[in-house]
């Protein structure tokens, strides 16, 4: 009797880890994509800027003309956007981190400052320095 009692307190065992293994790569395998769990909604973010009348094209106006000039109020609703999106928006298209790093710059002499533009690396690409990372 003994030994049957043993193989069910195996077999139990067994289950229990089979169900925790599951359990555990279930968000590995997940139909949602890495972008949508990790990127923000483009409209939410253009909505922060577009609080401050005008910003928009303030963000927009030193790619054509060379020359930072933002309002005050442009820059506190830069400050005001959440990180997923100033991340976001600084590391798409012509808004490059180092160009979120220059806004970073002109606000600062208003008064108003801002955390530093990072660049994101996404899992499809290796950053440079990082062995083995996202690949």
């Amino acid at each position: 009797m003994g030994y049957f009692k043993q193989q069910q307190q195996q077999q139990t065992l067994l289950l229990i880890l089979a169900l925790a293994f599951a359990i555990a790569i279930t968000p590995a395998l997940s139909v949602v994509g890495w972008d949508e769990r990790h990127m923000p909604d483009p409209r939410v973010c253009w909505a922060q800027i577009n609080k401050a009348d005008g910003c928009e094209h303030e963000i927009y106006a030193p790619l054509v003309k060379k020359k930072i000039k933002l309002s005050y109020a442009c820059c506190e609703a830069v400050q005001g956007m959440s990180s997923k999106c100033k991340n976001w928006m600084f590391n798409h298209g012509r808004l490059s981190p180092e160009f979120g790093d220059q806004i970073k710059g002109y606000c600062a002499t208003l008064g108003v400052t801002l955390p530093p533009s990072y660049r994101i690396y996404y899992p499809d690409k290796t950053p440079p320095g990082h062995i083995g990372y996202g690949g």
